[in-house]
């Protein structure tokens, strides 16, 4: 260690045979490799690309480290060859000691003594094998569908499609050749030096730096050449022995009778322990070094690629955290030169530039095709080029990409492949996992036929929502109950020293659940050799009104059904209220819209009762809608729109001026004319009252959660050499309550 004249001061100590140290260092080092020992990132949060078979695509999968079980409590697993775990001769070692450690799973991987897994850990250790790999069984894990985001606990956003593995039990690791995650790797050690880039074969850059500053010419590199050094030159002590030797240098000097020569030592003249002390003090400090570093970068939000970087470079502590706190300025500011030469600028690849202008280029297309109103948002730069692009030329480009000439391809096999038939990938060397990804043309099109689909779903006309309760959706599909409760009785008069009277209350309730409902069709590759873009724009298009029929027609379909509710009654019915099936909320002789018809109506929906078996409670419950059939619509319309009476003053054409209408636009009972023609089919004269969901239930309807919309899927069809598309939605409607509606057959 230099002292304050820039020299290395050496200590005296007994001579020590040179081939003693020699073969002393040859001992520690087989010590060291009898460890067979290194530290491995096992697993990460990185997103790993993966073919899901049930859905057909490639996904991105995330183990979250939060979820981890280890099996039976035990933090260690066997270490097979490649995922090989069918045989014990497979088993190389073990992974001990397994801890998580901010968004990796870290463990000390010790091989066992045989030959196959020493020479499996030789490979490891000189830096051959590098990567590893778990094998883990899932327990709850999270589908984060197309176009949705994932945050993981460490706030790792995850886009879709991707499985987020939210419980998981690892099982095995195993090193490999190349591993899926890019991250689980060989921590870059050898035998207890810290991790940082090895230098040759064994001795880091890091503990050459550690020598240089202890004395080692600096032309030195080569590991044979600084053992020798270190063997041969190298006697250190620790401060306190400097300190004293600095202090004895003084008091020699005053003395003039000592002799000078004997503050230095002869090279050759070492100590052993005293090596391997300021050995271990400079990996202790390097330790140290490193782990201020990641520790610096992992609280200002630094990525760690950054801080591997700084380590790597073997700089000071005080340079490293200069320039950390540099980055992390130039991360909040945007700029600075520094910030220019390191920072990393991730911009859209080429292949994602491609595909995004050919969906966008073919939404539009196909929006027109459909005769939707919809348009696409932003599009992506070089859409235009693509919207005159009909699906066989756009089939062309894509095989293209693949590599294939198309000029030497048939229509038909362009569009197999283009398609994903798998002997047809077979035959031009393409790989199904390779074809399977987002870009794919089948994607695109199964991309534009969903977006067409929610498009015209959400453009059709419906009506059930304007008065029917849309309740929240549910996770599956159990029955939904939904508990009608009576009202509370009127409070009594409380004599004087007598008890509060207690309010009695009772309840019924309504059960039902959700339901699937679905359709198919198909898209040959016939479709692509004739360019039919209907099979992507039109065919959705119509699917997407087909699904929102089905909506309105169940809701409907509840009014014109009236079957029995959880009472035993039907729900509509002329027997007077009771507890047991009464109703009251059907008139008892059909009549048409008018003033008076519609007065009874109002009577009898203000004068329900509470649901208590005995109760008196009027609940002044007030009509909201009139629903009626498209036949008898016009009358409704007018009747409702009319200032005067309509019906005042017979057949004088001016009779009826000076009578206020109710139900008009000034009147005091203002209703909304709800005209849905799906009620025709079942009559053409009855109509409807409903009060709002807001005052009371009347009809309600669920969704399953996720699916509050139609989904789209797709497989491909081996027998039919197709694509099968699949629509499915899941709702349940059902009554709940009868007090807010009112049914008049009509005349």
């Amino acid at each position: 260690m230099p002292n304050k004249r820039g020299k290395v001061k050496l200590s005296r100590y007994d001579r020590i045979p040179e081939d003693q140290m020699v073969m002393r260092l040859a001992e520690m080092r087989r010590a060291d490799t009898d460890n067979r020992k290194m530290e491995v990132v096992i697993a990460t949060e990185n997103p790993v690309q993966r073919y899901d078979e049930s859905r057909d695509i490639i996904i991105r999968e995330v183990l979250e480290m939060d979820g981890i079980e280890f099996r039976g409590e035990r933090k260690q697993m066997p270490i097979v060859d490649s995922h090989d775990r069918s045989t014990v001769a497979n088993v190389l070692g073990s992974v001990r000691q397994m801890r998580v450690e901010g968004d990796e799973l870290i463990g000390e991987a010790s091989f066992a003594s045989d030959e196959r897994s020493q020479e499996a850990y030789t490979k490891a250790s000189e830096g051959h094998l590098t990567d590893f790999s778990v094998t883990a069984i899932p327990l709850e894990s999270v589908f984060v569908e197309r176009g949705q985001t994932y945050q993981t606990s460490r706030g790792t956003a995850v886009e879709g499609p991707a499985s987020i593995v939210t419980s998981w039990m690892p099982t095995d690791a195993s090193i490999c050749a190349t591993g899926a995650d890019e991250r689980s790797v060989v921590r870059r050690s050898y035998f207890g030096i810290p991790e940082t880039i090895q230098r040759e074969q064994e001795m880091s850059e890091s503990l050459r730096g550690s020598l240089v500053e202890l004395g080692m010419p600096e032309e030195i590199e080569s590991s044979e050449e600084m053992r020798e050094w270190v063997t041969k030159n190298l006697r250190m002590q620790d401060e306190e022995e400097v300190e004293k030797a600095e202090h004895d240098e003084e008091e020699m000097k005053k003395a003039e009778h000592e002799d000078e020569e004997e503050m230095t030592e002869r090279p050759g003249h070492y100590d052993e322990e005293e090596m391997k002390k300021a050995v271990d003090r400079a990996l202790q400090a390097e330790r140290s070094r490193q782990r201020e570093i990641f520790s610096s970068c992992e609280q200002l939000k630094i990525e760690r690629s950054f801080a591997e970087e700084l380590v790597n470079k073997n700089i000071s502590l005080d340079a490293a955290r200069e320039q950390i706190i540099k980055r992390a300025a130039n991360s909040a500011i945007g700029q600075t030169a520094e910030s220019e030469q390191m920072s990393v600028k991730v911009t859209e690849a080429e292949s994602d530039k491609f595909y995004n202008a050919a969906k966008d280029g073919l939404l539009s297309r196909a929006y027109r095709s459909a005769g939707v109103q919809r348009q696409v948002e932003s599009p992506a730069n070089g859409a235009e080029d693509f919207q005159g692009l009909g699906l066989r030329r756009m089939s062309e480009k894509f095989v293209a990409r693949m590599g294939l000439n198309t000029d030497r391809m048939s229509a038909r096999d362009i569009a197999m492949v283009a398609m994903g038939h798998p002997s047809s990938l077979n035959r031009h060397n393409i790989q199904r996992d390779a074809y399977h990804t987002t870009g794919s043309f089948s994607n695109l099109m199964l991309d534009a036929a969903n977006k067409t689909l929610l498009a015209a779903y959400d453009e059709a006309i419906y009506t059930w929502n304007l008065w029917c309760r849309q309740a929240t959706s549910v996770p599956d599909f159990k029955s939904i109950n939904r508990i009608r409760f009576s009202e509370v009785a009127n409070p009594e008069v409380v004599p004087e020293n007598h008890d509060y009277p207690e309010s009695a209350m009772s309840d019924s309730k309504e059960s039902y659940k959700v339901e699937k409902y679905g359709s198919m069709f198909t898209v040959t590759w016939e479709t692509v050799v004739n360019d039919d873009l209907d099979a992507i724009s039109r065919i959705p298009a119509m699917q997407g009104n087909a699904c929102r029929r089905k909506q309105n027609a169940a809701v409907y379909d509840v009014l014109t059904a009236n079957a029995n509710l959880g009472d035993g009654g039907a729900l509509f019915n002329t027997t007077a209220q009771t507890s047991s099936g009464g109703h009251s909320n059907l008139a008892s002789s059909g009549a048409a819209v008018s003033v008076a018809s519609l007065n009874t109506a109002y009577n009898s929906m203000m004068t329900k009762k509470g649901l208590g078996t005995s109760s008196d409670a009027i609940l002044n419950i007030q009509p909201s809608y009139l629903i009626v059939p498209a036949a008898i619509s016009a009358t409704a319309l007018q009747v409702v729109g009319s200032i005067a009476d309509p019906s005042a003053g017979g057949s004088s054409a001016t009779g009826n001026s000076n009578t206020l209408n109710i139900y008009g636009p000034n009147g005091s009972r203002p209703l909304r004319v709800v005209v849905d023609p799906v009620l025709d089919g079942n009559s053409a004269t009855a109509w409807y009252l409903a009060a709002s969901p807001s005052q009371i239930d009347t009809v309600e309807l669920s969704f399953l959660q996720g699916e509050e919309a139609p989904v789209l899927e797709n497989e491909w069809d081996f027998d039919k050499d197709c694509y099968k598309y699949k629509v499915r939605q899941t709702f349940g409607v059902a009554a709940i309550d009868f007090r807010g509606l009112y049914k008049n057959p009509g005349a």
